[in-house]
């Protein structure tokens, strides 16, 4: 007497999804992690939204923003272009570009002063929601010294002042 219901094991070993996509499916590229910024503009610094602690430090909240580098990128190539006013060289406008990047996901710390206009520029397109995503406020909270912290690990600090 033959048992139908038993396969062999090549068969089991088909069957089984070992977590590779489907014979013929073509693969989803991993999608692009959005970084979050927020504008930390000395010049608006306001003294109503400042609350003060016995130990000296301050704490403010400030509108947080995200996007993706690839839509950052976008948003360079469109807004940060040679006008009659500015007369900036094909050299310039590109290590702006890189610069507005750099800034946004960390790693350019310290913004030039002509980088500002265009730190400014971006900062108005994301507060008219014009570009990026508005995310919750986040709350930082400065030292004695005048450090900035926050528990927001993912955010990146955009400090600059406008009025320099």
């Amino acid at each position: 007497m033959k048992k139908n219901y038993i396969a062999t094991f090549s068969q089991f070993i088909l069957e089984q999804d070992f977590g590779t996509p489907p014979m013929g499916a073509t693969p989803v590229p991993p999608k692009e992690k959005p970084v979050q910024f927020l504008f930390m503009d000395e010049s608006e610094y306001d003294e109503l939204n400042k609350k003060k602690y016995p130990d000296g430090s301050i704490s403010m909240d400030f509108p947080c923003y995200s996007a993706t580098p690839t839509q950052i990128a976008d948003w360079t190539k469109k807004n940060i272009i040679a006008t009659d006013k500015n007369k900036l060289s094909d050299i310039t406008l590109e290590l702006r570009k890189k610069n507005i990047l750099g800034i946004t996901k960390g790693d350019k710390v310290n913004i030039s002063t002509d980088d500002v206009p265009f730190v400014e520029k971006l900062k108005n397109a994301v507060a008219s929601d014009i570009f990026g995503t508005r995310e919750p406020d986040v709350t930082v909270i400065f030292t004695k010294e005048g450090i900035p912290t926050t528990d927001n690990v993912a955010v990146t600090f955009i400090k600059y002042d406008s009025n320099a």
